[in-house]
C-alpha cells in the first residue's frame, strides 16, 4: 500500500522542482532531500507489499514508511493549496512563480520548511540509509524465497479423499467433463476448469478423474498440482517421474542434468502413441501450461488435459483451440442449504431460534463449498446460543484475517489470490470495498473514481481510462470479481463481489487504513482518515478522527443524515480530491465544495440541484464531473476554465419516458472545443449558438471525445455536425436528437467512425443514412421517431456486430428479415410502426435472436411469419398491440398446439407500456 503512495508523492515533489529555485526558496534543497529518500524505499516497498509479509517487524516498518509518504503528501498539498488560493485572489495566470514572487508572508513559507525538516527528521530515524533497505531486500527476498506458495495448511489435499456421499451439487459438472473425455477425436484435448477459490475445482477434477470410466478410458494417468513447484522445470521433472514410475522403470539417470527442453523431448517421445490423461492442478501463470502443452503431441495418440485454475485468462488459453472451458458455479439455494445444515448440526436440527443467523451466515457463504463446509464445521463446535453466532455472523471478515478463528479458512480462499496482486491492483482492489453489500459496482464509476483517487497508472499508447479497463479485466481473470452485467455486445457493464471477499478486503481496508466505512454501527475510528465512505447514518464527533488530510468523501447512503453536517465536514476537508453527494437531498452545492483546489472528482448525481454557479471555475483540476439527473438545464460560462476536464455528464431522464423530449439536455457555452482539450465523454448538450459559434461546429475539435450525446439539432446544422463528427475517430457512442419530432435529421453525408459501437438517432428521417451501413463495429443501433418511409432493412442487415436494434416510428407497411441477414442480432424492438401490417422472417435470419419485442404496431394482425426459423429466441413481447391481436393468437397457440411458431420460445408474455416507460404484463403463455 505504501509504495503507490510513495509513488504519488514523488511525482508531486519532481512537479514542484521542476519550478525555477525561487519557487522554493530555501526548501528546495530539503525536499530534493526527501524525493531522494523516498526514491530508495521505492523498489524495497514494491517487494514487500507484493510478497505482503506478515514479520510484525517488518509491517510497523512499512506502515511507518506509508505515513511518513502520507505527511509528505499531506505538506505539498496544503502548500498547492495555497498558491491556488491567491492565484485566484490575485487574478493572475501566468503559472505558480508569478504567484509565488507576491507572497509577502514569510510565516507560511518558513511553516512549510519547518514541517519539511520534521518530515526528513524521521526519515533519518526509521531509515539509516541505503546499506538498511539493501539488507531489508536481502532479508525479504531470502525468506519468500524459501517459503513455498502452499506454506499454510489450506484443504487443498483433503479434497483428494473426500467421498462421493460428501460432495453436494457436483453430479452435473461431472458428468458434463466426463461426455468432454469421452467423446473426444485422436489427438490431444484440453479441459479447463475455472473458478474463484473454494468452489470445489479440485474435488471435481479429482472425481471425474477417479472415475471407473476415466481409468479404462486412458493407459496413463498423472495427477500434480503446480503450484506445490517451485518452477516448471520441478515440475517437469516430477511429471517424467510419474510417467515412467507408471510403467515400472526409474527415472533417467540423467534427468538432474536436462534443462527444459530436454525434459519437454522426453515427456514428448514418452506419449506418443499412447493414451494419457494428465490433471494439473491450481495453475496460477500461464508459462506452467506452457511448459505443459509444448511437451504433449497433438497427433498420432489418445490424451486429455485437464487444467484447474482461478485465471480466466489461463483457462481460455488453455483451451483455445476445443473451447471445452467449464466455468464451476456456486452451489444452489438448495444444494448450499443441505450441506450447511448437514455439517453444523450433525446429530440435530437447528433450533428455530437459530435459523434467523444461519440462513445470514449460509448468505454470506454464497454457494462456495469450502467455506459453507469450513464456516459450518466451526459452528458445530459452538454453543448453541443465539449471543454467539450473532456475533460471529457480525465479525465474519475479522475472523478471516490474520488471527481470526476462520485465518486458513481466508488464507485457502482469498490471501493467496489477493497476495499474487501487482501492489498497484491491491490498491484498487481494496478500494472496491467501499460500495455497500448487495451493491453493484458499475464500471465507469469505479474507473472514474480510481482515477480520481490517483490509483491508475498511465501508460503508452492507452488514456488512463483504457489501463483501468485493464485492471478491472485483470481482477476478473482472476476470479476476484464477477460480472453482474454485460452489454449486448459481452462487454461487462457492472460487477459484483463475493460477500466474502468483500467482508475480507474491508478487512483488509481497514487493517491498511486504505478506506473508512461508515455503514451506521459502533466502530472505532483510525486517528487519521484519509477516504471515508458513508454507507449509512454517520455522527460526527471528536471520536471521528482526525479529518483535515481526507481525501476522499463518498456518501453512499444518506437515512436522516442532516446537511448541515456535511457542510461541517465539506468545510474541514480542504484537501479533498473526490466528493460523491450523489443522492443527496441538495438543491444548491454547498459553497465551501468551490474552496476545495485539489478536487479531481464531483458527483452530484440524482441530486435536485438547479443551478452550477459562477464559482465552478475555481475547482481548475476537475476531471470528473457528475450531474446526471439533477435540474440543471445551462452552464455557466465560467465552466471553460475547467481545463483538465475528462468527462462532462449533464443530461437527465423525465418522468414521462414515451414522451419525444424524455431526456432533459443542457445549454453550453459554444467556446468549448478549445477549453476541453481531454474532454473524453460529453453528454448531452444542446446544438446552440452564440456570438456567431455553433456547437456543432466546436464539437469537431474534441478530437478525444469517446462518447458524445448531442440535443435539439435543427435540420439546418445536420451537415456542419456530420463534418465535426468525421474529425472524432475516437468515437465509440453518439447520440444525436432533432429539436422536435418535426424537425428533420439531415445527416445523409459522408462519416466514417471505424470504433463506433453504439449510435443513437432520434428525430424524422426519410430514409438511413448511407453512412450507417459502412459501421463494421457498430453493436447497437437505435432509430427513433424516424417515420422511416423506405425499407430500413436493407442497408443494416449486413452489419457484422449488430446486436441490439430498436425501429420506432417508421412508416412502412412492412418488414422483411431475408436470409443470412442480421447473423449477430441478439435484441430487437419494433415500436409505434402505425403503417405495419406484415413481417415476415426468412430462413437463416437473425440466427442468434433471443429476445423479440413488438409495442404500439395497431395494424399487425398476427405474429410475424417465420418466427418458428429463429432457433435461439427465449422471449417474445407484445404490448399495447390493436384490438383482438391477443385473443387471436391465443386462439392459434390453441389449435396448433405443438406446431406453433412460438412453440419453441420459453417466455411469450403480453402487457402494455405506461407512461413512464415501465411494462405491465398482463400474462405469459
Amino acid at each position: 500500500m505504501a509504495e503507490t503512495a510513495v509513488s504519488f508523492v514523488m511525482d508531486q515533489v519532481a512537479m514542484l522542482l521542476h519550478e525555477e529555485q525561487q519557487l522554493l526558496g530555501g526548501i528546495k534543497r530539503e525536499v530534493e532531500s526527501i524525493q531522494d529518500e523516498m526514491g530508495q524505499m521505492n523498489e524495497f516497498l514494491r517487494v514487500a507489499l507484493e510478497k505482503d509479509e506478515s514479520n510484525p517487524n517488518l509491517k510497523e516498518w512499512i506502515r511507518q514508511l506509508q505515513e511518513i509518504a502520507y505527511d509528505v503528501e499531506d505538506v505539498l498539498d496544503k502548500y498547492m493549496l495555497r498558491l491556488g488560493r491567491r492565484r485566484v485572489s490575485n487574478g493572475c495566470s501566468g503559472g505558480i512563480k508569478k504567484v509565488f514572487s507576491s507572497i509577502t508572508n514569510l510565516k507560511e513559507k518558513h511553516q512549510i520548511a519547518s514541517e519539511i525538516q520534521d518530515i526528513k527528521f524521521r526519515l533519518q530515524n526509521v531509515t539509516t540509509g541505503q546499506q538498511r533497505y539493501r539488507e531489508m531486500n536481502a532479508a525479504l527476498n531470502h525468506v519468500s524465497s524459501s517459503v513455498p506458495r502452499t506454506e499454510f495448511y489450506g484443504g487443498r489435499g483433503d479434497a483428494l479423499f473426500l467421498a462421493e456421499v460428501d460432495v453436494v451439487g457436483i453430479e452435473k459438472p461431472k458428468k458434463q467433463l466426463l461426455e468432454w473425455i469421452h467423446s473426444m477425436d485422436d489427438g490431444l484435448e484440453v479441459i479447463s476448469v475455472v473458478g474463484i477459490g473454494g468452489l470445489g475445482k479440485t474435488t471435481l477434477v479429482k472425481k471425474v478423474y477417479d472415475d471407473e470410466s476415466t481409468k479404462r478410458h486412458f493407459n496413463h494417468h498423472i495427477w500434480i498440482v503446480a503450484s506445490d513447484y517451485k518452477d516448471v522445470k520441478h515440475m517437469l521433472a516430477n511429471l517424467i517421474e510419474k510417467l515412467v514410475a507408471e510403467i515400472k522403470e526409474p527415472p533417467p539417470q540423467n534427468l538432474g542434468g536436462m534443462n527444459v527442453d530436454d525434459m519437454r523431448e522426453f515427456i514428448y517421445e514418452f506419449l506418443k502413441g499412447k493414451t494419457y490423461i494428465i490433471c494439473v492442478d491450481d495453475v496460477w501463470n500461464i508459462s506452467t501450461w506452457d511448459a505443459i502443452k509444448f511437451a504433449l503431441p497433438k497427433r498420432g495418440n489418445h490424451g486429455c488435459v485437464v487444467v484447474a485454475t482461478r485465471f480466466y485468462s489461463i483457462a481460455n488459453a488453455a483451451c483455445s483451440e476445443t473451447e471445452h472451458v467449464y466455468e464451476l458455479k456456486p452451489l444452489p439455494t438448495k444444494e448450499s442449504r443441505e450441506l450447511f445444515y448437514k455439517r453444523a448440526f450433525p446429530r440435530n436440527q437447528c433450533p428455530h431460534y437459530l435459523k434467523e443467523f444461519a440462513e445470514k451466515i449460509l448468505k454470506r457463504c454464497e454457494g462456495l463449498p469450502l467455506a459453507i463446509s469450513v464456516i459450518s464445521g466451526l459452528l458445530a463446535t459452538k454453543e448453541n446460543r443465539a449471543e454467539e453466532w450473532e456475533m460471529f455472523e457480525r465479525s465474519l471478515g475479522h475472523e478471516l484475517i490474520g488471527g481470526g478463528s476462520l485465518e486458513i479458512l481466508g488464507k485457502s480462499l482469498f490471501s493467496l489470490s489477493y497476495n499474487d496482486l501487482p501492489y498497484y491492483l491491491k490498491y484498487c482492489y481494496l478500494y472496491l470495498s467501499i460500495f455497500i453489500e448487495n451493491g453493484l459496482l458499475e464500471k465507469e464509476t469505479i474507473i472514474r473514481l480510481w482515477i480520481g483517487e490517483g490509483f491508475v497508472q498511465p501508460k503508452n499508447g492507452k488514456t488512463t481510462e483504457e489501463v483501468a479497463v485493464d485492471y478491472l479485466n485483470d481482477l476478473f481473470s482472476r476470479s476476484l470479481i464477477h460480472v453482474a452485467k454485460r452489454n449486448v455486445d459481452g462487454r461487462a457493464r457492472a460487477f459484483r463481489i463475493h460477500f466474502l471477499l468483500r467482508d475480507y478486503i474491508i478487512s483488509k481496508s481497514r487493517e491498511h487504513n486504505i478506506v473508512t466505512i461508515s455503514n451506521g454501527g459502533e466502530m472505532q475510528w483510525p486517528s487519521r482518515i484519509r477516504r471515508l465512505a458513508i454507507q449509512k447514518n454517520c455522527s460526527f464527533s471528536q471520536e471521528t478522527g482526525n479529518l483535515d488530510c481526507l481525501r476522499s468523501l463518498l456518501l453512499l447512503g444518506f437515512g436522516n443524515m442532516e446537511l448541515g453536517i456535511v457542510n461541517k465536514v465539506v468545510g474541514r476537508c480542504r484537501l479533498l480530491k473526490v466528493l460523491d453527494l450523489r443522492g443527496a437531498p441538495l438543491e444548491t452545492i454547498p459553497n465551501e465544495v468551490f474552496k476545495l483546489y485539489h478536487l479531481k472528482y464531483l458527483s452530484l448525481r440524482s441530486t435536485m440541484v438547479q443551478l452550477i454557479p459562477k464559482s465552478i471555475k475555481y475547482l481548475e483540476n476537475l476531471e470528473t464531473l457528475d450531474l446526471k439527473n439533477c435540474k440543471v438545464t445551462e452552464l455557466p460560462i465560467e465552466i471553460l476554465k475547467l481545463h483538465k476536464l475528462r468527462h462532462l455528464i449533464v443530461y437527465r431522464y423525465r418522468a414521462i419516458a414515451v414522451l419525444f423530449d424524455n431526456i432533459q439536455s443542457c445549454t453550453s457555452p459554444c467556446d468549448i472545443g478549445r477549453n476541453f482539450p481531454f474532454l473524453l465523454k460529453l453528454s448531452s448538450i444542446d446544438a446552440n449558438e452564440s456570438g456567431g459559434i455553433k456547437i456543432v461546429s466546436e464539437v469537431g475539435k474534441l478530437t478525444q471525445l469517446r462518447r458524445l450525446g448531442i440535443a435539439k439539432l435543427r435540420s439546418g446544422d445536420g451537415q456542419e455536425l456530420c463534418s465535426s463528427i468525421a474529425k472524432l475517430t475516437n468515437l465509440r457512442s453518439l447520440r444525436i436528437d432533432s429539436i422536435g419530432e418535426d424537425e428533420k435529421l439531415d445527416l445523409d453525408y459522408s462519416v466514417n467512425l471505424q470504433f463506433l459501437r453504439t449510435l443513437i438517432l432520434k428525430g424524422c428521417m426519410e430514409k438511413v443514412p448511407k453512412w450507417i451501413s459502412c459501421l463494421n463495429g457498430l453493436t447497437t443501433l437505435g432509430l427513433f421517431w424516424s417515420r422511416l418511409k423506405g425499407d430500413p432493412l436493407s442497408s443494416l442487415q449486413d452489419l457484422p456486430n449488430l446486436a441490439r436494434l430498436y425501429i420506432h416510428g417508421a412508416r412502412v407497411e412492412g418488414l422483411r428479415f431475408k436470409a443470412h441477414g442480421f447473423k449477430k442480432l441478439k435484441e430487437l424492438w419494433l415500436r409505434e410502426l402505425t403503417c405495419m401490417q406484415w413481417v415476415i422472417v426468412e430462413k437463416g435470419s437473425m440466427a442468434s435472436l433471443g429476445e423479440w419485442t413488438t409495442s404500439e404496431c395497431k395494424l399487425l394482425g398476427e405474429v410475424p411469419q417465420g418466427m418458428e426459423h429463429l432457433p435461439r429466441l427465449q422471449v417474445v413481447v407484445f404490448a399495447n398491440m390493436g384490438d383482438g391481436f391477443v385473443e387471436r393468437v391465443v386462439e392459434e397457440r390453441r389449435n396448433e398446439g405443438v406446431n406453433w411458431k412460438l412453440a419453441h420460445v420459453a417466455k411469450v408474455r403480453f402487457g402494455n407500456v405506461m407512461d413512464d416507460g415501465n411494462w405491465r404484463f398482463g400474462f405469459a403463455l
